[in-house]
């Protein structure tokens, strides 16, 4: 999907924080929740694609913690250890090299993870220069969805003046499904996709919550020591694998190779290790 719209195999959307500001806070909670923006606000973090669909959600964190501290709380977080994450992995190849773990596209805050894609922050080199304009280009998108967002539900723009933090969760999950409702309908509509692409996707999920829930009566993991052991080292091999700077490293230094050659050709990436000077991949 996204790589016909940003000649990025194996990605999954892009990876970002936004605040909502809750009016009605107790002032019990205000030094919990009011941060830098002198205000109490609740924060929202979500995976988006090119076409404006949230693959990802997770709303209720209070407003004093930035993107480093929402993520270690994810739910995208939890899935990556305990295994679920694992089942949309895919092979795909760049630059003639095989990879079987899809990414997410991130900013600069993030932690370089073996599935986080994140920009290059101080580019010497025309390789570099261009994989910065490219990678940017693509992160917009969660800016942009979260933008669409606010401004189909103007609820989320204003103070909201609900008391209860259920009831703000609940709202905001609607205006999030409502969105994807209308992105679907959007999609269908100009025949951009599949109609039924959205709609497979979320049957297949459904199949597999059910499946887990049928594992979990089951209990995979026995309560025993020996059981909980072996909990606990699956665990920790993915928190390994997950938490792999050389991977990430690997990773982005493969993307830019393809990237550059996607824009200007094999014979270009011949000069691509040249200092920047007065390149501008924009007009390159």
């Amino acid at each position: 999907m996204h790589k016909k719209a940003h000649k990025m195999p194996g990605m999954l959307g892009s990876l970002d924080v936004t605040k909502v500001h809750w009016k009605n806070c107790p002032t019990a909670l205000k030094g919990q929740f009011q941060g830098r923006e002198k205000c109490a606000t609740i924060a929202l973090e979500a995976v988006v694609d090119h076409n404006l669909w949230f693959w990802h959600g997770s709303f209720g964190f209070p407003g004093t913690l930035n993107d480093i501290n929402i993520w270690e709380r994810s739910l995208l977080l939890e899935s990556m250890l305990n295994g679920k994450h694992e089942q949309i992995d895919h092979q795909f190849t760049l630059d003639g090299k095989d990879f079987n773990k899809p990414y997410h596209l991130v900013d600069g805050i993030y932690p370089s993870l073996s599935r986080f894609l994140g920009p290059e922050n101080d580019p010497t080199t025309q390789l570099d220069g261009s994989f910065k304009v490219d990678q940017e280009a693509a992160h917009k998108d969660v800016e942009r969805g979260y933008g669409v967002l606010k401004l189909k539900f103007l609820v989320l723009t204003h103070p909201i003046t609900l008391h209860h933090r259920d009831d703000i969760y609940y709202l905001v999950m609607a205006t999030i499904l409502l969105h994807n409702m209308m992105v679907e309908e959007r999609v269908a509509n100009d025949e951009m996709e599949d109609s039924s692409f959205y709609t497979s996707m979320c049957n297949e999920s459904e199949e597999e919550d059910s499946e887990d829930v049928e594992e979990s009566d089951e209990d995979v993991y026995s309560s025993t020591p020996a059981g909980q052991h072996e909990k606990f080292e699956m665990v920790h091999k993915r928190w390994a694998e997950l938490y792999d700077y050389e991977g990430s490293k690997y990773l982005k230094d493969s993307m830019k190779r393809h990237l550059f050659c996607e824009k200007f050709g094999k014979d270009a990436l011949n000069r691509a290790h040249l200092w920047m000077d007065s390149f501008n991949p924009l007009t390159y």
